[in-house]
């Protein structure tokens, strides 16, 4: 299992730029922030994550499938007594699969076998679905490097 970083630091008020070591960069603020846009929240990056997670698992689990146009929405659900955080996140995998050589089986065995990638991502590779299921130690560390919170 890799280990990862990412440095995200402050442009301005309500404003901040995630970047990894490969030059990547995403940029982060809040949605009613109009200074800032276009940029996603933490929470649409969380979805994001999920959604890209599922994706890259399909690649390698459904080689077999034509799987081109598949396209995954996630969403989430909260209610007030969520306290904070998102109540239930729902990845859709949605495609029309091929109607085959016309015996109608080769789409049947195209779709068992994207349900089996979709189920092996969630339940087994996604590293991503898998910690937000499961939770994870959450360490927030001051500049002195103490720990100042630490939870899960």
């Amino acid at each position: 299992m890799a280990d990862y970083r990412i440095e995200t630091v402050r442009n301005g008020e309500r404003d901040w730029t995630a970047r990894n070591d490969r030059g990547a960069e995403v940029r982060i603020a809040a949605a009613d922030n109009p200074g800032a846009q276009p940029s996603f929240t933490p929470v649409e990056l969380l979805l994001a994550a999920l959604g890209g997670c599922g994706g890259l698992v399909v690649d390698r689990t459904a080689r077999t499938v034509e799987h081109d146009g598949l396209r995954i929405v996630v969403d989430s659900v909260s209610r007030p007594e969520d306290d904070g955080r998102v109540g239930v996140l729902r990845v859709a995998y949605e495609i029309d699969l091929p109607d085959g050589d016309g015996d109608g089986d080769s789409q049947g065995q195209a779709a068992e076998a994207l349900e089996r990638a979709i189920r092996l991502t969630h339940e087994k590779y996604c590293t991503v679905s898998r910690t937000v299921e499961h939770g994870a130690r959450v360490e927030a560390l001051g500049p002195d490097g103490s720990t100042l919170f630490a939870g899960g």
